[in-house]
Formats: structure tokens, sequence, C-alpha cells
């Protein structure tokens, strides 16, 4: 048994100083050309998107800005157009109510020459009548009595 403890036990020697200076070596290489620039290009990374999100919250804000000002634009010029649509309106019903006027007082009037029209149409009808009925009744009593009249 006594080889079995042996193997067990851990020789310093000479080699474990290379393994140590070659991890040495190793650890200094990895930091030189890995860590260093992966963790600098990490950096840049992070301040990229720190610039990029702080760009974003500073456009966020001028939209909502702009957003704002473009609805008090709309309100301020919204007020004008309404009174002038509301002047166009009163305008437009004026001059309806005009041409009805117009129209009923045109109409009025002629009403009033097509009633005497037709009055001294009906004056001339029943004069002619009359006339005609005068000589009818002459031409009967004529046929009755037998003269002529």
């Amino acid at each position: 048994m006594g080889r079995r403890g042996d193997n067990l036990m851990i020789n310093l020697d000479y080699t474990i100083f290379i393994q140590f200076f070659q991890l040495l070596i190793l650890l200094i290489l990895l930091n030189v050309f890995l860590f260093r620039p992966v963790l600098g290009h990490l950096a840049k990374r992070r301040s990229v998107i720190r610039a990029l999100a702080q760009e974003a919250e500073g456009k966020k804000g001028e939209a909502e800005s702009l957003g704002r000002t473009y609805d008090e634009d709309l309100e301020e010029n919204k007020l004008p157009i309404l009174a002038q649509k509301e002047t166009a309106l009163k305008e437009a019903h004026a001059a309806s109510t005009k041409i009805v006027e117009e129209a009923r007082t045109s109409l009025a009037e002629e009403l009033l020459r097509m009633r005497d029209a037709v009055k001294a149409e009906g004056r001339k009808t029943l004069d002619a009548l009359i006339g005609e009925s005068d000589r009818l009744a002459s031409e009967v009593a004529g046929k009755i009595t037998g003269r002529r009249v």
C-alpha cells in the first residue's frame, strides 16, 4: 500500500512554475486580444443604444409637441372657417328668401293680370252672347210673327 499513497501526493517541481507562467501569458493574451476588444465593443454598443434611446425620446417629445401645435392650429383655424360657413349660410338664406319673395310678387302680379284678362275675355264673350241672343230672339220673334226684322 505504500505505492498507492505516493501517487496521491503532489510533486512540486519546475513544471508547475512553467504551467503557471503559461496560464499568466494566456490570461494576458486573452485580455489583450479577446476581453478588452469585446468589452470595448459592448461599451460602444451600450453608448450607441443609449444615444439612440435619448434621440428617440427627443423625437417623441418633438412629435408630441408638433401634434399639440397642430391640434391648436386646427382649432384656431376651425373657428374662422365655421364663422365663414355661418355667414355664407345666412347670406344664402337671405338670398333664397329674397328670390322667393320676388317670385311671389311676380306670381301675384301675373295672377292679377290673368284675372283681368279672364274678366275682359268674359265680358267680351258675355257681350257677344248678349248680342247674339238679341239677334236670335229677333229672328225667333220674326219667324213666329212671320215678319222679318
